[in-house]
């Protein structure tokens, strides 16, 4: 078990290695589950400070994470947000696990797993994987995104920022989209395309 003084003592090693390298702004904010084991950077093949990273336990929408959007689009403009979920979601699992027994967890877990259960329900997803469910997510996820701020729907509505809704394989980083919101694919002809 590391001690908390000895992990305090790496994170500031790889601090002093950063810094000595240059950051650009970021080119898309991606919300991704707190959970996850790869970074977005890893996921995504791009460089530190590429991707303004906002995550929370089974993407879990509230104020902080709407406002953290509404600055990446507004202070930082950048053009993309990327809902990621991944194929070994712990909280989709929980999610999956109380579709098949009727088994909440307890405690805020509890409100996490619900929210995933009716992305289940409001998409008609057939609830029979942890991809299903971490698909169906992410897709209502992103439109919460878009509906709930008015930033943001904006933004989406003049073709400044689009909105990618998308899962990846933890073992070999595939990304499969399963929705757009706004101008992000030329084919897409309406305001969300469900892929």
């Amino acid at each position: 078990m590391n001690l908390p003084r000895d992990t305090w003592q790496r994170l500031r090693a790889g601090n002093r290695l950063r810094c000595e390298q240059s950051v650009d702004r970021p080119i898309a904010a991606v919300f991704r589950c707190a959970d996850a084991r790869l970074t977005n950077e890893t996921v995504f093949g791009q460089g530190p400070g590429a991707l303004l990273d906002i995550s929370t336990w089974g993407h879990t929408v509230d104020a902080g994470v709407l406002g953290s959007f509404e600055y990446a689009v507004e202070c930082l403009e950048v053009p993309l947000i990327v809902v990621l979920g991944h194929d070994d979601c712990p909280a989709m699992t929980a999610a999956l696990k109380a579709w098949e027994h009727t088994e909440l967890p307890g405690g805020s877990m509890r409100r996490v797993v619900e929210h995933a259960l009716l992305s289940v329900v409001r998409r008609g997803t057939i609830a029979d994987s942890v991809q299903s469910v971490a698909a169906a997510h992410a897709v209502e996820t992103g439109l919460a995104l878009a509906q709930r701020s008015p930033i943001l729907s904006s933004r989406v509505d003049n073709g400044t920022c689009g909105i990618v809704c998308a899962t990846y394989v933890s073992t070999d980083r595939a990304v499969q989209v399963h929705a757009t919101i706004g101008a992000v694919d030329e084919s897409a002809v309406g305001l969300v395309e469900v892929v």
